[in-house]
Formats: C-alpha cells, structure tokens, sequence
C-alpha cells in the first residue's frame, strides 16, 4: 500500500508540474538555466501552454533629470503624479520553452540598460537574455535614462534589483491559458507630426495652431492590436500595442511640466485593470513620426493634452477590440536574434566649428542664443548641431542587433529605434503569421530611423537619425526573413 501511494504521489507530482516555476527552462541556446522554484505555481493544475504575470515600481524616489527635451539635466522632476512601472509577461510553451516580455515606463533603453534588464531578468527565470524583450513605453516624462548624473546612477541600481522581482512573480504566476488576438481602429487619438508648412519645409512638433500648416506628410497608423490570455485560475492578461509619443503629461497646459508619469498608458493600464479585471502591459509600436492627442491639430487651435482623457479613450477603444477576439493557436516559444550591417549617416563635416559653437550654448541651456547661431549658419536646431558633430566619428557602418519572439502563430519583432508608423505597418501586413506586434524602442535605442519616401523632406527625426536613408528598408526585410525562418521552426 505505501508502494503504491507513493507511485501514486509521484504520478501527480510529475503531472503537476508541467507548467510550474519549479520545472528546468533548457534550450539549445541556454542549457545551463534552472528557473527558481516556485510554490504557487507548482500548486497549480496547469497544462502546457502557461503565461504569468509581474509588475513592480520603479517611479524615483529622489529628483531625477526627465528625458523628452534635449539636455534633461536642467528639467528635474519635482513629483510623481502617477507611479511608473515595469511589467512583465512570461509565457511558455508545453515544452519547457520560454520568453519574457518586459514593458518600462520610460522613454528609452539604452543597449547598457536593456541588456542589464535582459540579464538579470533572464537569470531569475532560467532562460537565455536572447528570449528577453525589454520594450519601452516612451512617455517623456520619466527618468532620463542616457543622463550619467547620480541621481539617474542611483535610480537605475534600483530597478536593476526590483526588476528581478517581476521576472520571478510572471514566473512564479504562470498558469495555463487559451490566446486570442483582436484589432480596434483608434479615432482622433494620434496623428502624424510632420507636416507641410506654407513654406514649403517639413517640420514636427509646431506650433499647431498657428496655421502655418498645409497638410500631413503621410497617413496615420490608427490601428491598435491587442492579445488576451484566457487563464485557467488567475486573472487574464492582455497585451496592446499601438504608436503614439507620450507627451502629454510632459506638455500639459500649454507648458513643460517636471512630473514623473507614465503619461496616458498610465491612466490606460488602470481603466483597464479596474474595469475589466485583467492584468495589463503596453507596447510601443512606430510611434517615431506619430504624436498623441485627444483632438486633431487644426489651424483653429492647439491640439488638447489631458493625458487621463487619452488614456480613458485608449482603454474605450481597446474595449472594442476585445469585443471581436479571434482565438490563436497555441504553440512553440521562439525566439532569434541576429546583426545587420548598415550605413551611418555621414555630411556637413565642415560645419562642425560653427556647431560646436551651437553646442556649447545648447549644453548651457541657452537656447535662444544656440538658434540665433543656427539661423545665422542655416542649422535647424541645436539637435543636428549635435548630430553633425556625432556623425564625424563615425565609421562608414554600424552593426544593429534585431531579435524576434514567436509563441504559435503570433510574431513579435523588436526594432531598436523610433521607426515611422508606415515602416511597422509594413511589417505587421508583410508578417507570415497570422497575427504581428512590430514594436520600436526595443532591447537598444538607436534615435529615429525615417522611412526613405521621407528622407528627402529631412526635418528633426531625419537630421538626428544615426543611420542612413534605406536603412529602415534594410531593418525591414531582415525582420521578415527572420519571421520567415521562425514561422518554420
């Protein structure tokens, strides 16, 4: 009888723990991982498929620079209006295989930054850093990431210890789950910054409502994609992606605010979880040419920037969606990564004194005396001053690192730039599987990365670009063989 009690108990505890934090997470690429053991999880009657869910905070505790406005070190954040988060997704297939998807609440992830996250967050799952996705709202009003002040030192030592910690409560929270998949058309949410101006030139981020404006320089992505994992004994999560900059919070009243805020995704993710009852994480899509409002611009007006109005409109539409929900095969976790070689932008060499003298006053803060100099030397801002002068130390090529998730017959990709919305359309509708997050601001941060039928216009996102016209082309075609290449796995 103790025999077979025993047999007994070992039958249950090896079915049991299918999908349970306890069990080895091995691949090819990371045979020596062993995920934490986990006692909530390991409770769980779970199946193969599984997905978890953890969040932490990682809002400063101390003034931090802000990033958004150039050289952030003269705008200190004086409160946190709402809190700013990183989550995070772990999902796993009934192999053993896994992924995290992270979203943070900031504005970029510098490749140091990402890595580390990528890192540590990988260690306390027992997974390769290769299946991370460390992805980035992009609010503009967030802890400057790229600042080296000690403050910025500081608050990034905090999340790399907190981060761990949502890396073990997805793990730990994993449960089996069904996926369905579903897309929303938003209406006057974004719209495409770069616009004709009377005189002819392209510019981004006016003065809507002078009515200097003429027309868009191209259509707006409005289309929202959302995935919902039906869980078997936890709350379900969803994941949306869209594109949009969050600038809201930054610019509200007219004036630049210096409060820490996850800005309308903040406000989105609790109407969400409030609402619906979900668990709930944002991914940035190609927000590069693509501002947020909750009204167009138009030449009677500036556009309007409450940021909890956007965000309660992103949760309505999103409602939409998961009103029409389509279910998705479950299946394998994939993950790839690889380089791709592309040209720097190189030119203007020669004007490198004059902006060095641009430079010097930007760096001071002096921006009026800064664009006094760049009208006189036919510069645009103390932006491609900055960016002339970067370009000559360039080599003739940079080397970009791409990674793309897959778990069944959903796609993500991951771009380390502020792509145009048109770009990760393209992807989205050129994607062999049959539903596609094409996410920018992911894993890196590279600057804007313009498509090429806009190249000639030049303008802000251009001028700052580190890389050369068709390179967002060169990203895009490498992103499709790499789909292709998964889609087969």
């Amino acid at each position: 009888m103790k025999r077979v009690t025993a047999l007994l108990l070992l039958t249950i505890m090896l079915l049991t723990t299918a999908c349970s934090g306890t069990a080895a997470t091995t691949t090819a690429a990371n045979t020596a991982a062993t995920a934490p053991a986990t006692e909530d999880a390991a409770q769980r009657n779970a199946t193969g498929f599984c997905v978890g869910y953890g969040r932490v905070d990682i809002s400063p505790t101390q003034s931090v620079p802000l990033a958004g406005l150039g050289n952030t070190d003269y705008r200190m954040s004086q409160r946190v209006i709402d809190k700013i988060y990183a989550s995070c997704v772990a999902i796993r297939d009934a192999e053993g295989e896994m992924i995290l998807l992270i979203s943070l609440d900031v504005i970029r992830a510098e490749k140091d930054f990402a890595d580390m996250i990528r890192k540590i967050t990988a260690k306390e799952a027992g997974i390769d850093p290769g299946n991370v996705l460390v992805n980035c709202s992009h609010t503009h009003s967030a802890p400057d990431t790229s600042s080296t002040s000690g403050a910025i030192g500081t608050w990034k030592s905090m999340v790399y210890k907190v981060v761990k910690d949502a890396a073990r409560d997805a793990v730990a929270d994993l449960d089996s789950a069904t996926v369905w998949v579903g897309t929303t058309q938003t209406e006057n949410l974004n719209f495409v910054r770069r616009m004709y101006k009377t005189n002819g030139f392209i510019s981004a981020n006016t003065d809507y409502g002078t009515g200097e404006i003429t027309t868009y320089e191209s259509e707006v992505d409005t289309e929202m994609r959302v995935i919902k994992f039906d869980r078997q004994n936890a709350e379900d999560v969803v994941m949306a992606s869209w594109q949009a900059h969050p600038t809201l919070t930054m610019m509200s009243n007219g004036e630049v605010q210096n409060d820490v805020s996850a800005d309308a995704i903040g406000t989105w993710r609790k109407e969400a979880e409030s609402e619906l009852g979900v668990k709930f994480s944002f991914f940035q899509g190609g927000a590069g040419n693509v501002n947020m409002t909750t009204k167009m611009p138009s030449d009677k007006g500036k556009y309007t920037t409450d940021y909890k109005e956007a965000g309660k409109k992103l949760c309505e539409a999103m409602k939409d969606a998961l009103a029409n929900l389509t279910e998705s095969p479950v299946g394998k976790v994939r993950a790839m990564t690889t380089t791709l070689e592309a040209p720097y932008q190189h030119g203007d060499e020669e004007k490198i004194p004059q902006c060095e003298e641009i430079a010097r006053l930007w760096e001071l803060n002096k921006r009026e005396e800064a664009q006094a100099l760049c009208d006189q030397y036919g510069i645009s801002s103390g932006f491609e001053a900055n960016a002339i002068i970067a370009r000559a130390t360039r080599p003739a090529t940079g080397t970009l690192e791409l990674t793309c998730y897959a778990f069944g017959d959903i796609a993500v990709t991951a771009a380390p730039f502020e792509r145009f919305c048109q770009t990760e359309k393209e992807v989205r509708e050129r994607s062999p599987f049959s539903f596609t997050f094409a996410l920018s601001y992911s894993n890196d941060y590279q600057k804007y990365l313009p498509a090429a039928e806009c190249w000639d216009n030049r303008g802000y996102e251009v001028v700052v670009s580190r890389f050369d016209k068709g390179t967002a082309e060169l990203v895009t075609e490498r992103q499709l063989e790499m789909l292709a290449q998964l889609k087969e796995m």
